[in-house]
């Protein structure tokens, strides 16, 4: 199927098609399975990709209701990102990023509805503000990226981050590593999927500790972990506040159960998360959150410092059949 595209400044017609993934390389994938970019181009100054999410996905399908998880979108941009940024802008394969912030909104969440025939095909428009002459050195790169099903906007994402040279970044990376005492690992087991609105324990990633919330870091996990990592990747730590949003906010009795959309969600990660130390999560209900709307305030600790904060809103669904 093609997603016909017309840009009128320039007259430039372009299909994008959804036959195939791209190289699992340019997304930075390990498994064919994981990647959800089949096919970019570049129309005037922006970018387009075309994604599919896999109507049976370990992580992704892993959930209650028939619809499509945000979330599930919002790594499909984190991997249209990777790939716009080696074919059009001069990031080289092998070079890391690292993410600043980021920020979704969910505009329109009946788009994510499921009809459990078809995968969800979605076109992601990106700007960026990067320059293929930056060559990828230490700067700030900003974007904003609207993501739409059949013609309509679905969801809105925009954040920043910085590239790096791969000499460079395994330098910084073993300077902060060495300058940092052992950590102390607490074993935990995960919490009850049912607390968190998920079937596989292998999918939830907080477990307590006493009056400690922390996260599980699991890295046999087959997407989180789809490749080795020398910190806590990015999708792990969204999927930290989707879940600490969601048990603060049935804790609190601001939902009813554990079954919810993240339909707002603002983060920052000040420094890359360590494997090897606790990371405790603090969260607490928001100012002028209203029930049945969620709005929680999430914080992440390790070395007995904020590291990663943000805030995460939850909506119901428009109608919910469970699976």
């Amino acid at each position: 199927m093609d997603n016909q595209l017309t840009n009128g400044r320039t007259g430039v017609r372009r299909a994008l098609g959804f036959d195939q993934a791209v190289p699992r390389s340019l997304a930075h994938r390990s498994a064919v399975a994981e990647v959800f970019v089949t096919d970019t181009a570049a129309v005037g100054d922006e970018f387009l990709a075309a994604v599919q999410l896999p109507r049976a996905h370990s992580l992704w399908f892993d959930r209650l209701v028939t619809y499509h998880d945000p979330l599930a979108v919002l790594e499909a941009v984190r991997q249209s990102l990777l790939v716009i940024g080696q074919r059009y802008l001069g990031v080289p394969v092998d070079a890391p990023a690292s993410l600043q912030r980021m920020g979704l909104c969910v505009e329109d969440l009946s788009l994510f509805h499921d009809d459990e025939r078809a995968p969800l095909e979605a076109v992601v428009r990106i700007r960026s503000d990067r320059n293929p002459a930056d060559s990828g050195y230490f700067r700030d790169i900003s974007f904003d990226a609207t993501v739409t099903v059949d013609g309509a906007t679905a969801m809105t994402v925009h954040g920043g981050g910085i590239a790096f040279p791969r000499d460079a970044y395994d330098e910084l990376r073993a300077l902060q590593q060495d300058s940092r005492d052992p950590g102390t690992v607490t074993r935990v087991d995960p919490l009850d999927p049912k607390l968190l609105g998920r079937r596989d324990p292998r999918n939830i990633v907080l477990g307590r500790a006493g009056e400690r919330l922390l996260l599980v870091v699991d890295q046999r996990h087959p997407s989180f972990f789809d490749h080795p990592y020398d910190h806590v990747p990015g999708p792990l730590l969204i999927e930290a506040f989707r879940q600490a949003a969601l048990l603060t906010a049935t804790e609190t009795n601001q939902l009813d159960a554990p079954i919810a959309a993240v339909t707002e969600l603002r983060a920052e990660f000040t420094e890359f998360i360590e494997l090897d130390a606790d990371i405790d999560c603090v969260t607490e209900i928001a100012p002028g959150s209203a029930p049945g709307f969620p709005l929680v305030s999430i914080g992440l600790r390790q070395y007995g410092k904020q590291i990663a904060h943000g805030t995460v809103e939850l909506s119901s669904y428009p109608s919910i059949t469970h699976r």
